[in-house]
């Protein structure tokens, strides 16, 4: 019996979490999508900075989306969301999102936040272009593995592929993206997939 219950707001990086529910093809309750779950009593309670995503798993309090994914894609094994632990995929599914997560997540977030989330009064303008440069070295990595394989793990698309998209499709957004050709084919074959909740405007 699966009981999940999933505190989320579309924009943000819940969108991984919800995607990875809907591919698992597991029920779950939603509680938020919107801006008023960040007031949640009880969010508080399962992500020490009051963020989403966050999830209660069996009565177990989990936060961030990728241990979220993680951990919904192993309750289905049957379909292939992730690659079993102990394997040399799994091992490659970490590398894959720790590096998505440091590499380019890390640098694109701190421009998000300095040019459109926090107050002007707080924002700092000065380390966008390092930013920048430092998104664009770890998205040009990518970009060529990205040439010789669809997917980033076992030849078909996995949570790995939820944790991917979801960022490089935020630096879409912002242009980020259009010097490198197979991250966007990428984000073409993740938009045509039945349960994409990636924002296509």
């Amino acid at each position: 019996m699966n009981n999940i219950s999933l505190y989320e707001y579309a924009p943000t990086r819940s969108a991984r979490s919800r995607w990875a529910l809907l591919e698992a093809g597991i029920e779950y309750e939603s509680i938020g999508d919107g801006p008023s779950v960040f007031g949640h009593p009880d969010l508080g309670k399962i992500h020490p900075l009051r963020k989403v995503p966050a999830a209660m798993i069996d009565g177990k309090p989990l936060f961030e989306s990728a241990a979220i994914c993680a951990a919904i894609a192993d309750r289905v094994p049957e379909k292939n969301l992730i690659a079993k632990p102990g394997t040399w995929d799994r091992s490659l599914h970490d590398q894959w999102v720790f590096f998505v997560l440091t590499e380019m997540e890390s640098w694109f977030f701190s421009n998000l936040l300095n040019i459109a989330i926090l107050p002007e009064e707080q924002r700092v303008s000065a380390g966008i272009e390092q930013n920048t440069a430092f998104f664009k070295r770890g998205a040009a990595a990518l970009d060529t593995v990205l040439g010789e394989q669809d997917y980033l793990v076992g030849g078909q698309f996995s949570v790995a592929d939820i944790i991917a998209s979801f960022t490089v499709n935020g630096a879409r957004k912002f242009g980020y993206i259009k010097d490198f050709p197979n991250l966007q084919k990428y984000l073409e074959r993740m938009f045509q997939r039945e349960h994409c909740t990636l924002d296509q405007s």
